[in-house]
């Protein structure tokens, strides 16, 4: 019998900085890639905008996106990789730290990639810094220069869908960055990265509190190549939002209960999913009070949401209409098939006109749209009952995936919502969690194009089907809630 020695521990701990410090290079060498060719076929300044600050010769079309793609690939086997050591437990916060610096450092210097939204922001800054209501006004009454001919052609007669907090950064902005467009794209990075920083120091915090690891919190949450993409390369503010939600998550379970409901109400403010981290935060306070008047406990934290979204909207100046109807609407105004909804609404149609049944596609979509919307709701309210039989983030983040999965309009960035509230709780080792980090944002191209078109619904449609019907037999969706708190 062949006998194999032990490794020594000083050996076995000196493996491990080794593979992270390969798959951080990889990494690297892949974010810098896509850098590089994405100076091509990224999200490149409009006509008459100029270039970007710098431009790489890629040669032909060909090479760049194929170079592109390597890029890519690299950079989500290197996430992958260090994932592996994450499970294994040889993965610190420090490790994170050191590798998201590594791979988001290019990110933050190159032109925006997978979204054109940064000029979208840029745009309305230039809006409000001119004196126009940015909730009124779309970025065609800037007339002909370089901030419209960047802003994707779908949205230039769009008014701002962001709360009031946006108008106000988006003025600062303007006001401080000058009219340049590089240096109003790079001061919006550094927004984002401010609330990517909240995120990544909030994170672990969550995550302990829950009994998951913070590493892998950090690597499904801040380190995945969507993170990336999402928040250093296109600096959605998504990243803001998440910053003060998952801010106000940590104030709330350290027993700052108002404090953490306030965060969520300033998150709410940049987008308004966050107000959803509110919401929970008083269910679980008035599923902790016995008695009668446990509802009680919701007046003081409900009247800190109110305050604080009172207090921004009229320090803004900009009046209520982010609230209204027409705002509220306008994330569905575009019908692309990286929806769930519309690829399984739109297979459906297809499905029924094969048959001879002559249904009109718009109503079809309008329809499953509307289903969807009511079977989340009633999800959500469902979700939250339970509080105080599950974990609030376990809560939370089930809902915000009710949410995005029943939306009527999907863009791969909204995915973080969702994923940067379960990565702090044991669903972080769920392998469709971490597909979906790793894959989403490949459902638009380098320059923000979505990749679904024409027929492809024939594909996405029933792949999408497959997936709800794996996900929902059996009780497997029950692993993003975890274990019950309550001992039952």
């Amino acid at each position: 019998m062949t006998t194999v020695a032990a490794v020594p521990t000083s050996q076995a701990s000196a493996c491990r900085p080794r593979r992270l410090v390969a798959w951080g290079a990889l990494g690297t060498a892949g974010a810098v890639g896509t850098v590089t060719f994405g100076s091509a076929i990224g999200a490149t300044p409009g006509p008459g905008a100029g270039s970007w600050w710098f431009t790489v010769p890629a040669g032909t079309s060909a090479l760049a996106h194929v170079g592109f793609a390597v890029s890519v690939a690299a950079v989500v086997g290197a996430w992958i990789g260090v994932g592996v050591e994450a499970r294994a437990g040889r993965l610190t916060p420090g490790w994170c730290w050191a590798l998201l610096a590594a791979w988001g450092l290019p990110l933050l210097a190159g032109v925006p990639l997978f979204s054109r939204d940064l000029y979208s922001y840029v745009a309305q800054g230039q809006l409000v810094h001119r004196g126009f209501d940015p909730y009124v006004a779309t970025p065609t009454d800037l007339g002909p220069g370089p901030e419209l001919s960047s802003v994707a052609s779908v949205w230039r007669h769009t008014a701002s869908p962001y709360g009031p907090l946006v108008v106000a950064v988006s003025r600062a902005v303007a006001t401080i960055a000058g009219p340049g467009l590089v240096a109003q794209i790079l001061c919006y990075r550094l927004v984002a990265l401010a609330g990517l920083a909240a995120v990544v120091v909030g994170l672990p915090l969550l995550a302990r509190r829950g009994g998951a690891d913070p590493a892998t919190a950090l690597w499904l949450g801040a380190l995945s190549p969507l993170a990336l993409w999402s928040f250093c390369s296109s600096a959605h503010n998504d990243a803001v939002m998440l910053g003060f939600l998952i801010a106000g998550l940590v104030a709330a379970g350290r027993g700052r209960l108002l404090l953490g409901v306030a965060l969520c109400a300033l998150g709410a403010t940049v987008k308004l999913p966050a107000l959803a981290g509110a919401v929970f935060l008083i269910g679980a306070a008035v599923a902790e009070r016995p008695g009668p008047g446990r509802w009680r406990a919701a007046v003081a934290p409900a009247a800190v949401v109110a305050a604080v979204v009172t207090a921004v909207t009229l320090a803004a100046g900009t009046g209520w209409a982010w609230l209204g109807p027409a705002a509220l609407r306008i994330p569905a105004q575009l019908r692309v098939l990286t929806t769930p909804v519309v690829s399984v609404a739109t297979f459906v149609w297809g499905l029924l006109h094969a048959v001879g049944l002559p249904v009109d596609r718009h109503a079809t979509v309008s329809v499953l749209q509307a289903v969807a919307e009511v079977a989340a709701l009633a999800g959500a309210v469902w979700l939250l009952a339970q509080s105080g039989r599950y974990r609030t983030e376990a809560l939370l983040g089930t809902a915000l995936m009710l949410f995005v999965v029943a939306s009527p309009t999907v863009w791969p960035w909204y995915w973080t919502w969702p994923l940067a509230v379960l990565a702090a709780t044991p669903a972080q080792r769920s392998r469709w969690l971490a597909a979906l980090a790793a894959l989403a944002m490949l459902a638009v191209g380098a320059g923000g194009t979505p990749m679904l078109n024409q027929g492809d619904w024939w594909v996405s449609g029933p792949l999408l089907v497959a997936a709800a019907a794996v996900v929902a037999t059996g009780g497997r969706w029950r692993v993003l809630l975890g274990a019950r708190t309550d001992g039952r």
